[in-house]
């Protein structure tokens, strides 16, 4: 009985230390909130905050971008609207003013434009996995005589070297076609179209 006191005191006076000590030791939040202002105030304004004071009062406000300048000579014209042509045919424009059924159509392209590339990236995803299971079925199958491991054991090398090759090249296709989608849905974020049309 005298067991169980000693116990049930020394864990209260454990309890109470620590209770204690964690106290002392914190710091009050008053001072923890100056610290937070000062170190705030004093990091630059990364990027303009827009609200009712800082917007212009006259004229308009461009929600899309600014404008590209037109070429000055014909031919320097003739030369960019060709090379801008696929470009153009490629991203669909979002202009301010623009018609509901017009900006429905720029919504809609956006929105084929981003699911066409997330099925190449569907696909690549599972081509990588095909023959990620590919190269461990066939790894498998040779280790798993002893016999063909123990009179050939280089047998499989070449063919795994292969199958490494196969799959970094896959990879790497994955991975520039999955840069490709994002940078799609930033363009699309950029142009105005609504989140649930890029497919965030």
């Amino acid at each position: 009985m005298k067991r169980v006191l000693y116990f049930a005191a020394a864990t209260l006076m454990i309890i109470a230390g620590s209770a204690t000590f964690g106290v002392s030791q914190s710091q009050p939040l008053g001072d923890y909130a100056r610290a937070a202002k000062k170190a705030k105030a004093g990091s630059a304004k990364s990027s303009k905050t827009y609200d009712n004071d800082t917007m212009p009062d006259k004229g308009t406000v461009n929600v899309v971008g600014a404008a590209a300048a037109e070429p000055d000579n014909k031919d320097a014209a003739s030369s960019a609207t060709s090379g801008e042509k696929t470009d153009a045919s490629q991203t669909p424009e979002m202009k301010a003013g623009q018609s509901a059924e017009d900006r429905g159509k720029a919504e809609s392209e956006w929105k084929q434009k981003i699911d066409d590339q997330k099925g190449k990236v569907d696909l690549l995803s599972r081509e990588v996995d095909v023959l990620q299971r590919e190269r461990q079925v066939k790894q498998a199958d040779f280790y798993s005589s002893t016999a063909r491991a123990v009179q050939n054991a280089r047998g499989f090398d070449e063919e795994d070297a292969k199958y490494k090759q196969q799959i970094a090249d896959k990879q790497k296709a994955l991975d520039d076609a999955k840069a490709k989608l994002s940078e799609m849905q930033e363009n699309a974020r950029k142009a105005g179209v609504p989140s649930s049309e890029r497919g965030e």
